[in-house]
């Protein structure tokens, strides 16, 4: 049984500014902000209307009505099916048009939202879908939830009983869309129709029947609590308002209007104003999707904060190889020549054993010459075996050129291209873009200045790096020393050369290049440090060489070591890590669930993808609580995301990189469980495109795109040169159209495809690589050859309708807006923060002319007015329950419509500390509802590491990782859940059991006669504990006792917030110490202990998480393992043995995990609080022990 829990704090916290009021937190609160319940409203008892209300103008004058609706939008969403769309009116308004006159003329802003736009109406927007069931109307919801409508007005079932459905299923399934509807808009409100009557056969009258009577008991019973109100079309139309059968005539959408409008007004006074969206403007209300693109009208919005992965910076580390024998040189006859013998050995792929191999499997042979008396010079070369760090024989061989030296006479020189007073010395050719060619760079003392190469193929052309038309423009002046110690060189192996320097004793300064943003293709250098030590000589700057000795891609350290007679090679094998991969990388946009707007899906290089973030159209935020998990062969770079299907959803599909074979592995999304899991259908396209893809994450010979415009994405093979073939992905089988595109001499990796203007095809975007200003190509669809150049498709040249924002590497194309049309997106690759310009068309306003009384007809119904207006009364109680028992209109609400755990009592708490209760417990909500806790935990996240012991070699379990998730799910439920399912059984007031009574200390032995508290010691400050909380009886509610320190201690989350980013440092910023006393981390330290609460009585899984004790061999005996230092040395011990084992059964384990997570989230520098880290002198004798009790 429950028992005393208390929380002690010992240290002392500097006093802090004031905190701020405290504004609800965005969550899933099922009675929106400020108001914690709604009355369930259906239609009086025999109200009837004549023509208008009572209180509009009979006469049809513009302006004198009696306003009756509040001073916001009604951003309403009509969702159905074809009753919704209007089928069978003359003008395809349906109801829409005569519903939105009459709000109007009551007074309403009117805002009509939906993905579709259907009728003669401007403000013609709507979510009806003909011929859908219930089930495929809870789907289609999904496309324009995002625009957060204040009123969903559902109409659907029609269908199920036409189709002979059993009633019971499509109740069913209209339960399940009415929850998935408040779980996704908790402040919406919702009015469910009844069936329209039939005039078919009596199997489908009975039917309409049957599911309109369960409608309405979902209203009047399943969703008590909930802002929902019942309208019944089904008894007020008349056959003769049915024109087929199943679809009202103009007269019956006008009736249709009364019975909303009456449901309407019915439940006006509970309508919340509808929430702030950047992609929906409530007074431009109707906007067309297929204007035209005009360049430099887009909407600027930020939409990423930051998320992905990288690996770091470049971190090194060596293996000593030791002497290899075989790449011993012996010394020549030496007469004048210049330089040193070393001048003339470099490591070089002379020799490609498999040309089927990846590049990155590429070895360095050893490349060396001789200089003979009159200074000809022989070359030769030992190839690399095996990468086994052993050389062949000596093999001599010719070059095309005689490549001598500038300062002699007797020999051509290497035509070096530049100014002619620049010498041989000052140039190093590498890869400094990462694209695969080998640039031309001039080094001096100060900096380094390079022409890129920007040619194809065999052929080359010179480009600058910070325009196209520069050249030899600056890229790097980080660092200055004599150029005789600079090399350009791969050394972590990802086709980028980075900047070494090395010292005159072969030590390295290292700079690691990297893919950069802003405009120009600049890269960004990452100072790694020195990392490589040197020797214990000097001058022996000129004997350093850098090759791919054993075969990882990277550079090893060789010394070419002199001795008497000859060189010995000395090699040390690079065993080092980072600086390969960015953030920004791994981000693929794609429709995953078939809401009609892109999801970022973050995908690992190795091709593990297990982030989701799914469009929920509030940037710069996303929902994390779909899930996600899928291994498919890497590279990343033969990925692609494409609906191969054609049933709106993105699958996954992996490129063969020899053969052009696609793999597809078909997207499995379960919308109920929100979960994506994928199936392997094998092989689905043998395309025979063998361009592969190049070293640069851009540069792919294959695009998946629709091309044709059938909702099914078509590969598309990119050659070297810009020309293009495809494949057509018909649903009859792949269909060969041949070149759809004549070769532009375009650089493939900045060629996009993307459908800018909503035409159902994709159109070709060709970005400039140096501004991203980007140049569109519009489809004008399959010509069948006639096109121009022979292709099969036919595209017309548009110009620039991208503005330059970014260089082009920075830039991606997708429907994050929902619009069917490409938005820019700018993502810094190092952050992964983004930004995207909303690719969309001017609003053409929304029927907003004069005023006037629509005349709609008589309505009248017979179904009784429900109010659940009881509510208990506690008199005796020196403060109201909290939160507050009343409506917004201050009626009490019922005992049983009832949610959120409730504090009450407040026995001897004064005024301050009943608002600091209030605090914290509005804080602890804030907490528990973040982003990835109460469900989709990162079990990578550093946080995890550090509080749970996940760690490299032993990770956490399912089933430790299933606990773990448990319990942050069940403290979030304490806000958002109707307990009612589950209890004690023998419990006669259940609702009592779901409240915590509350008392507070004094300090005088009131409030705290047992003094659990120990203020009665120190009444002014408080003793050591600050929230205690128990279970007095097994069958009763849980108490809380507040003691002093929780208010002279204690502080709001965002009073902490502010100190923290406007007093502190940075490096304090980052401090976890700061959080230890955040009373929202006291209320969930004790919420992990109520075991009523934490499911332990019904699931008897556990975890029982209490305050596990530590023996500590100082001398300091038994304590319980409170505060950081204990919790990370308990996750410190778990690492090591089982991860999770004693960390998930400890509260202050999952407290400062959380608090981490808050100061990730709302520190300045969005980072995790690496401090403090946990004391290694004084460690406690392990395992700890768990208490006998509570």
């Amino acid at each position: 049984m429950r028992r005393l829990h208390p929380i002690f704090w010992l240290a002392s916290l500097s006093c802090l500014v004031a905190a701020d009021s405290w504004s609800p937190p965005d969550g899933p609160s099922l009675y929106g902000n400020g108001s914690y319940a709604a009355d369930v409203l259906v239609l009086a008892v025999n109200e009837t209307w004549t023509n208008y209300p009572d209180n509009e103008d009979s006469s049809g004058n513009t302006h004198t009505f009696k306003k009756r609706a509040e001073d916001f939008y009604l951003r309403i969403l009509p969702l159905g099916a074809s009753i919704t769309r209007g089928v069978f009116s003359s003008d395809n308004n349906g109801y829409r048009k005569a519903l939105r006159e009459q709000l109007r003329f009551e007074g309403w802003k009117v805002n009509m939202v939906g993905s579709k736009q259907d009728g003669t109406m401007a403000d013609n927007d709507n979510e009806g879908h003909p011929g859908a069931w219930v089930h495929q109307v809870n789907e289609k919801f999904r496309l324009s939830s995002y625009q957060k409508p204040n009123l969903v007005l559902i109409n659907a079932g029609t269908n199920d009983c036409e189709n002979r459905q059993d009633p019971e299923t499509t109740i069913k399934n209209m339960r399940t869309m009415i929850d998935e509807i408040f779980k996704t808009l908790p402040d919406t409100t919702v009015i469910l129709l009844s069936l329209v009557k039939s005039g078919k056969d009596d199997g489908i009258k009975a039917c309409a029947a049957a599911v309109s009577q369960g409608y309405r008991n979902l209203v009047y019973t399943t969703y008590r609590g909930y802002r929902i109100s019942f309208a019944n079309i089904h008894d007020a139309i008349s056959l003769s308002q049915i024109g087929d059968g199943t679809h009202p005539t103009d007269e019956g959408y006008r009736l249709f209007a009364s019975v909303w409008v009456a449901a309407i007004n019915r439940i006006a006074k509970k309508i919340k104003p509808p929430p702030n969206v950047e992609t929906v403007n409530d007074a431009e209300v109707t906007k067309t999707t297929k204007c035209q693109k005009i360049p430099g009208t887009a909407r600027r919005v930020q939409t990423q904060r930051g998320s992905g992965h990288d690996d770091g910076n470049y971190v090194h580390d060596r293996v000593e190889r030791g002497i290899i024998e075989s790449g011993k040189i012996i010394k020549y006859t030496r007469t004048s020549a210049p330089g040193s013998p070393t001048d003339y050995m470099f490591f070089a792929n002379i020799v490609k054993g498999d040309p089927n191999s990846p590049r990155s499997a590429s070895l360095d042979d050893l490349v060396y010459a001789t200089i003979d008396a009159s200074q000809e010079l022989t070359w030769m070369y030992r190839r690399n075996l095996a990468a086994g760090g052993s050389f062949g024989p000596t093999v001599e061989f010719k070059t095309d050129l005689n490549c001598g030296v500038n300062d002699t006479t007797n020999h051509r020189d290497l035509q070096i291209i530049g100014p002619s007073e620049r010498t041989q010395r000052e140039v190093r050719m590498a890869d400094i873009d990462g694209d695969g060619r080998v640039d031309f760079c001039l080094v001096s003392d100060d900096d380094v200045k390079c022409s890129r190469n920007g040619g194809k193929g065999d052929e080359h052309f010179w480009q600058g790096f910070q325009t196209a038309s520069g050249i030899r423009e600056t890229v790097f002046n980080a660092r200055n020393g004599p150029l005789s110690g600079v090399e350009l060189a791969d050394l972590n192996g990802d086709y980028r050369a980075d900047f070494l320097y090395v010292g005159d004793n072969g030590n390295v300064d290292t700079y690691i290049n990297q893919r950069g943003s802003g405009k120009g293709i600049v890269p960004d250098w990452r100072k790694a440090g020195v990392t490589h030590p040197g020797q214990a000589v000097t001058g022996v700057r000129g004997n350093i060489k850098f090759g791919r000795i054993y075969g990882s891609g990277r550079l090893d350290y060789i010394y070419m070591k002199e001795e008497e007679e000859w060189f010995d090679m000395i090699v040390f094998e690079n065993k080092g890590s980072g600086g390969t991969r960015r953030k920004g990388d791994g981000n693929f946009y794609c429709d995953m669930r078939g809401t009609g707007a892109d999801d970022l899906v973050w995908i690992y290089f190795d091709g593990r993808v297990d982030e989701i973030n799914t469009n929920i159209h509030s940037p710069p935020n996303w929902g994390h609580d779909t899930s996600i998990t899928l291994t498919v062969p890497g590279p990343r770079t033969g990925i692609h995301l494409a609906d191969w299907t054609g049933n709106g959803r993105c699958d996954v599909l992996v490129q063969n990189k020899a053969t052009g074979a696609l793999t597809l592995y078909e997207n499995n999304y379960d919308a109920g469980a929100k979960a994506l899991t994928f199936s392997n259908r094998g092989v689905v396209a043998n395309t025979g495109c063998t361009e592969g893809w190049g070293v640069g994450i851009f540069d792919r010979g294959m695009r998946l795109a629709d091309i044709d415009g059938d909702g099914r994405a078509d590969p598309i093979c990119i050659e070297i040169s810009g020309r293009m073939t495809a494949w057509l992905n018909r649903q009859s089988g792949l269909f060969d159209a041949g070149q759809i595109k004549f070769a532009e001499s375009w650089d493939r990796a900045n060629i996009r495809f993307a459908d800018v203007e909503n035409s159902g095809r994709a159109d070709i975007i060709w970005m400039n690589k140096y501004t991203g200003a980007s140049t569109v190509f519009k489809n004008n669809g399959y010509q069948s050859g006639g096109a121009a150049g022979g292709s099969s498709f036919s595209w017309t040249n548009r110009g620039v309708l991208y503005s330059g924002v970014d260089r082009g590497e920075c830039l991606y194309f997708a429907n994050l807006g929902g619009l069917g049309r490409a938005d820019l997106i700018e993502v810094d690759p190092a952050t992964n923060a983004a930004y995207t310009n909303f690719n969309e068309c001017n609003g053409s306003g929304g029927d907003d002319g004069a005023v006037s009384n629509p005349g709609l007809p008589s309505y009248s119904t017979s179904d009784p007015l429900i109010l659940w207006d009881y509510a208990p009364v506690y008199a005796q109680d020196s403060n109201p329950p909290y939160p507050p028992l009343k409506n917004d209109d201050e009626s009490d609400i019922a005992i049983e419509n009832l949610r959120e755990t409730r504090l009450f009592g407040f026995y001897q708490c004064d005024a301050q500390t009943f608002s600091n209760i209030k605090n914290g417990w509005r804080d602890f909500n804030r907490l528990s509802l973040m982003d990835r806790l109460s469900s989709n935990i990162d079990w990578n996240s550093q946080g995890i590491n550090e509080f749970f012991g996940q760690g490299d070699k032993k990770t956490l379990s399912d089933d430790k990782k299933k606990q773990i998730q448990n319990i942050f799910y069940y403290t979030s439920q304490m806000w958002t859940h109707w307990w009612t399912d589950w209890g004690p059984p023998n419990y006669i007031d259940s609702w009592q059991y779901l409240w915590i009574e509350v008392s507070c200390s004094l300090g005088d032995g009131s409030g705290d006669p047992e003094n659990y508290c120990g203020d009665k010691e120190n009444p002014s400050e408080g003793g050591p504990a600050a929230l205690i909380t128990w279970k007095w009886d097994e069958n009763r509610y849980t108490r809380a006792l507040v003691c002093r320190k929780y208010t002279t201690l204690g502080k709001d989350l965002d009073e902490l917030t502010r100190y923290m980013n406007t007093e502190k440092t940075a490096e304090d910023r980052l401090n976890l110490s700061n959080w230890e006393h955040a009373r929202g981390g006291y209320w969930l330290h004790e919420a992990t202990h109520m075991d009523y609460f934490m499911n332990t009585p019904s699931s008897g899984s556990g975890p029982v998480v209490r305050d596990l004790l530590v023996d500590y061999s100082d001398g300091r005996g038994e304590n319980k393992a409170y505060g950081i230092d204990n919790a990370k040395k308990l996750a410190n011990y778990d690492r090591y043995f089982t991860p999770g084992e004693y960390t998930q059964q400890n509260s202050d384990n999952y407290r400062f995990y959380v608090m981490s997570k808050w100061v990730e989230a709302n520190s300045v520098e969005r980072t995790y609080p690496y401090k403090p880290s946990f004391n290694p002198v004084a460690m406690p004798v392990f395992p700890p022990k768990v208490p006998d009790e509570g």
